[in-house]
């Protein structure tokens, strides 16, 4: 239920953090923009401002004449956004101005040079109050008397702040010393706007010509609200989504686990049955035994492959409760025929996982000891399908089977993940060669350079070879003239099921068959103890 949750939720989430790590992406470029765009107005309205005033400066003014008064109202004329013109004098106070009595102001910044080394900015408020900001662009000339420009701090914003995203800015612009010229809200209740799951977007641009800065802050709680509609439409999606991928996962799941189910409801019910591949004395032509083979019969009767089941039993862990079905069943079937025939070997599959941990050697024993089965009746196959985790481990377990007295095979010798090292290391008894070989002979003669290879360390090694998959008379003949002695495969008879291989047996072994087995008797199935992994 918890993972159903964590995917559930991950698409809506992973779709939020995607779409705000957008957003504020754009959004830092729109504010970045706007913020260029801002101060842009502001040093172009300086820069009039400045020329208005250098205009007048750089003329000789003495008192306040007519003429003056008239070229100061055509310099405020040409900068229509300068609130006041005026002379002054060497104490800064107003002398006269364009419109008739100057205004009277207070410096609330310090005086700041500028790009010409004669004019000078500062901020100034009007009356004690300190209502209204503005900024003093004055002109410092040699004379006693000099020129001043005053600039309300709003008119140098534009009417308007324009963005694709939001218009909830917060613009300001102030002095390098920080003092502040003008501070503008388009939305009345964005400066209250603070605490969001988004961060506010900042940008500061500053003036290369005039001692000022232009900082523009967008809240991310504005943010939010101005695109609260692309939130909600993909979260539609996301959840639309989310959806799509939790009943993908739940199919997903209830397919994987619908198999093992299978596995385990056949195992309990009996589906998994023992099949016999019967193994020859080539030297002889008797039957020495068999290996024993998994079928999967279903109750309508359709019979399923090890192919398709023995991958997933094994991964899902299966495959130890199955293993053990396996050998008691073949216990009870063959009981009788191998209490009369002891010299008839009978041979079972274990991987990797049963060599992990010593629990397979007491099942061996749980399972046969007493039977008409005899230990030494029984070998056990190492198969490679997956590799063994712990060598030394598996050597254990492996010598305290052969201490019961039952024989270990290493299976598909040369093709597995061990290879030949598994045969230096496991210390088994007998030496399975993979039918691949087998298939090369009369066909490719570096194969049967390693057919001979493989004969002739199973006799240097004092170990037994069984060779697989025999299914030609001359495969047979150059396997016996290379003096292997077992073989098993379809030259002499596919896997059988029990009934067929016990006529098999009974064919083979006529007189013997006649006669009362020692032991036999009947042998229930004891309880199978069901192991889901280990």
């Amino acid at each position: 239920m918890l993972i159903g949750i964590a995917l559930a939720a991950i698409p809506i989430i992973g779709i939020n953090v995607l779409l705000g790590a957008n957003l504020i992406t754009g959004a830092q470029r729109e504010v970045d923009y706007v913020a260029n765009e801002v101060l842009s107005l502001s040093e172009s309205r300086l820069d009039d401002a400045a020329t208005a005033l250098i205009g007048v400066g750089l003329k000789t003014v003495g008192e306040c004449s007519r003429s003056v008064v008239d070229l100061l109202q055509k310099a405020e004329q040409r900068a229509s956004f300068i609130a006041e013109i005026a002379l002054v004098d060497k104490s800064g106070a107003a002398i006269c101005a364009a419109d008739g009595q100057p205004r009277v102001v207070r410096r609330t910044s310090p005086e700041h040079d500028t790009l010409n080394p004669n004019v000078t900015l500062a901020t100034v408020s009007i009356g004690e109050l300190g209502a209204s900001q503005l900024v003093r662009l004055t002109w410092d000339a040699d004379g006693p008397i000099s020129v001043r420009v005053l600039i309300p701090g709003e008119r140098l914003f534009p009417h308007f702040l324009k963005s694709q995203l939001t218009a909830a800015f917060i613009a300001q612009l102030a002095t390098v010393d920080g003092t502040p010229v003008a501070r503008r809200s388009l939305v009345e209740d964005v400066a209250e706007e603070r605490s969001s799951r988004l961060p506010s977007v900042v940008s500061t641009a500053a003036s290369q010509r005039y001692p000022f800065k232009v900082d523009i802050e967008v809240p991310g709680s504005a943010l939010l609200r101005a695109n609260a509609g692309l939130f909600f439409y993909a979260n539609i999606g996301g959840g639309v989504f989310a959806i799509v991928v939790a009943v993908g996962v739940y199919l997903f799941c209830r397919r994987m686990g619908g198999p093992v189910r299978e596995i385990a409801d056949g195992i309990r019910d009996g589906e998994f049955v023992p099949y016999y591949q019967p193994v020859i004395d080539i030297t002889t032509g008797k039957l020495a035994g068999c290996e024993v083979l998994v079928r999967w019969r279903r109750r309508n009767g359709a019979m399923i492959p090890p192919g398709r089941f023995i991958a997933l039993a094994e991964a899902s862990g299966e495959i130890f409760p199955m293993t053990l079905a396996l050998m008691e069943a073949a216990r009870d079937e063959l009981a009788d025929a191998y209490a009369r025939l002891p010299q008839l070997k009978v041979g079972f599959n274990l991987f990797a996982g049963h060599f992990d941990d010593s629990d397979i050697v007491d099942d061996v024993q749980r399972i046969f000891e007493g039977s008409p089965i005899r230990m030494n009746q029984l070998m056990f196959e190492v198969t490679e399908r997956q590799p063994l985790n712990d060598i030394p481990r598996a050597r254990l377990v492996i010598a305290k089977l052969q201490a019961l007295g039952v024989r270990v095979a290493l299976d598909d010798v040369g093709t597995g993940h061990g290879g030949l090292s598994y045969l230096l290391k496991l210390g088994v008894d007998v030496m399975k060669m993979d039918k691949m070989f087998v298939d090369a002979v009369g066909t490719d003669r570096y194969s049967i350079a390693i057919v001979d290879s493989m004969v002739k360390l199973a006799n240097d090694m004092n170990l037994e070879l069984i060779a697989e998959g025999v299914e030609s008379f001359e495969q047979l003949e150059y396997l016996r003239a290379k003096g292997v002695r077992m073989a098993q495969g379809y030259v002499f008879a596919p896997p059988l099921p029990g009934a067929m291989f016990l006529q098999l047996v009974a064919a083979m072994n006529p007189e013997a068959m006649k006669k009362p087995a020692k032991g036999a008797g009947s042998y229930g199935v004891g309880p199978l103890r069901m192991m889901s992994a280990r």
